[in-house]
């Protein structure tokens, strides 16, 4: 071997150490994954599998915002609120989950610290009530109002665009996509709707929610996109108990998936993202099976 052959290979071994003395053991990025470093202060430590962080800039990701990360399954680490921590956060497709915790610190928060889900409002929807009066407008920049539920079974849920968290909104999104290929293909289903309501008014738009749906495959004849005026998506969200954190160009948000009848009125609903494509299915289908169409 040459000396300049041996230079080189020397070299590279050299990258490759350094390379994996940094990122850990089980921390380097694969081809359907994404790996980043994060540090951050916990705010609500360790529940049902979530561990919420006021998190610095993620560069490449998302910018500083306070939120809440699923934690790997077999990763059960030990936090309080107060400790800084430093992480990897490691973000497929599907899901994103953080791994490797060391606590780095310590750091005082500040007494109204939000972690998801703290704060709910006083009163919100449950079955059986009257979904209120709205005032939205559709990707096609038409009015929707709450007289244009009445006479259908519609699915409700909450999004925006820009939400970077698989679990989140594209999750959604991707279950309603389910939904719509159930509707085209199941024809008891006919007449049902899917409503996906934008919490980031200020950004989409209806030209970007149109762009947004024609992207997803959206059929406007069964699945609308709406925003409105941010005082009007408030209310509305509210009244689904989803909680909103502006945090810088991104939003912390609960999340809320329900279904209205043909009378405007709440006939199921779920909080958080545990449910299933199927679970919509099949409780529209139980409304369909019961009542006749309006026309």
């Amino acid at each position: 071997m040459t000396t300049t052959r041996l230079f080189v290979t020397l070299s590279f071994a050299t990258a490759v150490v350094v390379t994996l003395a940094r990122t850990g053991p089980g921390n380097v990025a694969t081809p359907d994954s994404r790996v980043f470093q994060v540090t951050g202060i916990v705010t609500a430590p360790l529940v049902d599998g979530r561990v919420t962080v006021a998190h610095d800039d993620i560069p490449g990701y998302m910018p500083a915002m306070t939120m809440p990360f699923t934690v790997r399954p077999d990763v059960r680490p030990t936090l309080t609120a107060g400790d800084r921590v430093r992480f990897v956060l490691r973000v497929t497709e599907e899901a994103s989950r953080a791994e490797s915790f060391t606590v780095i610190g310590r750091a005082a928060i500040a007494g109204n610290a939000m972690a998801p889900g703290g704060t709910r409002p006083a009163s919100r929807l449950k079955k059986g009530d009257l979904v209120p009066p709205f005032a939205l407008t559709t990707a096609q920049d038409r009015p929707f109002t709450a007289d244009d539920l009445m006479g259908h079974v519609t699915a409700v849920t909450f999004i925006f665009t820009r939400c970077p968290v698989p679990e989140f909104c594209p999750l959604v999104v991707k279950r309603f996509q389910q939904i719509q290929r159930e509707i085209e293909t199941n024809a008891s289903l006919a007449g049902v709707r899917l409503l996906s309501v934008t919490l980031d008014p200020a950004f989409d738009t209806p030209q970007v929610l149109s762009a947004y749906a024609s992207a997803k495959e959206a059929d406007p004849a069964r699945w609308q996109f709406v925003t409105g005026s941010a005082e009007e998506i408030a209310r509305f969200a509210a009244a689904f108990a989803i909680h909103v954190e502006r945090n810088g160009l991104l939003i912390d948000h609960t999340l809320a998936t329900a279904v209205i009848g043909r009378d405007g009125r709440v006939v199921e609903i779920w909080r958080g993202n545990g449910w299933k494509a199927t679970e919509v299915v099949e409780t529209m289908q139980g409304i369909t099976a019961t009542n006749a169409p309006t026309n």
